[in-house]
């Protein structure tokens, strides 16, 4: 039974998918909004539709091969004959389970990402990464991946075995004081791929330091990040608690972006920041992993789910495998359609805090700058952005700043 919910599942995940490039699809044969025509000229636009369609074709095709792979994964008994044979007790053997699945998932991954990453972005120009970062980065994300997993998992063994169902109450805040760290943490987590350098001192440092300054926030660090080391695509974000913050600029809107352009793109930080949006993200963000938790105790509750897929007790190896890979996705899917919303409505109000601190004529011009150095999909069909999207369309948020500004 619990066999063919999963499958189910599976099969509505690629429905959903298969909806959602139609729409893509269609939309593409549509004009642009007016508002944003001059960001493409017509062989730029082209070209963009041609990379799309590339990226597309290639997301297709796995996404098609990952609906096989997880026939062969989760409609068969593969992963309990696995387990079986596997050495050593319930702990060495989960553990070496989830190596196992884990390592065949990511040598699966490898010719996909290989191909959108080296031939296709590098065709068009954005990818810098080399053979050797390509490499670096995928072991790097295995062996992180890994090791939070088979902890995860570990500590959900322990204390189920000493807590029973009620293990799942430790295992959330578990959860949730991890993704705090992270939170927290970003940039430190962020240097084990990438190189940060001081932002030197200058009209720049002294912009950015004075506006958050006057908001009643502390820079504690302003960093550069070697970004054009992989991409030509544009970057910045803060991170920090409370009144002390970190801002990092990719080094490609360093060099190629006006002091004016880059203070908007900070004045848009600012606003996120005085209102708490962070803050509110991460808040909504804990009601996922709550979710994720309660689904993880689902497989202790239901050990029939183990049974039915030839294991011989509850197995959260297998429970993390078929939740990651199946089952997160449809709740997500629908996780995501609120925190959309809001995220669309902070980018809003961001995006007029910028106009009213006077660089509204730069957020324009940083949005433009921005989505033609991204490659933007500058038309997006409305139900995916309603669905998908935590960023209105560039054409929505030009026609909002121009609001403020003839109000101003």
């Amino acid at each position: 039974m619990y066999k063919l919910v999963i499958l189910a599942v599976m099969t509505f995940n690629l429905g959903y998918d298969l909806v959602m490039r139609v729409l893509a699809v269609r939309q593409k044969k549509k004009p642009l909004p007016e508002n944003v025509r001059d960001i493409y000229d017509e062989k730029e636009y082209a070209r963009w539709r041609e990379y799309s369609a590339e990226k597309s074709r290639a997301g297709l095709v796995s996404t098609l091969a990952d609906f096989v792979l997880g026939l062969i994964l989760f409609g068969t008994n593969v992963l309990s004959a696995v387990y079986h044979v596997l050495p050593g007790g319930d702990y060495l053997k989960s553990i070496l389970l989830m190596l196992v699945y884990a390592a065949f998932l990511t040598l699966w991954s490898i010719p996909y990402e290989y191909y959108v990453t080296m031939k296709i972005e590098g065709k068009y120009g954005f990818n810098k990464t080399d053979g050797k970062t390509f490499v670096t980065d995928t072991v790097s994300n295995f062996v992180i991946n890994f090791i939070v997993n088979a902890a995860l998992m570990c500590f959900a063994m322990f204390m189920f075995d000493r807590m029973g169902t009620m293990f799942f109450v430790v295992l959330f805040a578990f959860i949730a004081l991890f993704m705090l760290a992270v939170n927290m943490l970003s940039m430190t987590f962020m240097r084990i791929f990438n190189k940060f350098t001081p932002l030197p001192d200058g009209s720049l440092r002294d912009t950015l330091v004075a506006m958050f300054r006057e908001a009643g926030y502390e820079l504690s660090d302003i960093r550069v990040m070697d970004a054009s080391r992989r991409t030509t695509k544009v970057n910045a974000f803060c991170t920090g608690l409370g009144k002390f913050k970190k801002i990092a600029l990719y080094d490609n809107l360093v060099e190629n972006y006006t002091e004016d352009e880059i203070a908007a793109v900070f004045a848009h930080e600012l606003a996120h920041f005085k209102h708490r949006d962070t803050a509110k993200m991460t808040a909504y963000n804990m009601l996922t992993m709550a979710v994720l938790t309660a689904m993880i105790a689902a497989f202790a509750l239901i050990p029939q789910i183990s049974f039915d897929y030839g294991f011989t007790d509850v197995n959260f190896a297998f429970a993390i495998a078929a939740l990651t890979g199946v089952l997160l996705s449809p709740v997500m899917t629908v996780l995501q359609i609120p925190s959309a919303f809001f995220g669309r409505r902070y980018e809003y109000r961001a995006d007029r805090m910028a106009a009213e601190l006077g660089y509204g004529e730069a957020m324009v011009t940083v949005l433009k700058k921005l989505a033609r150095d991204n490659f933007s999909d500058l038309n997006p069909h409305p139900v995916i952005v309603a669905l998908e999207h935590n960023h209105p369309t560039v054409s929505a948020r030009i026609e909002a700043i121009r609001k403020v500004e003839k109000k101003r």
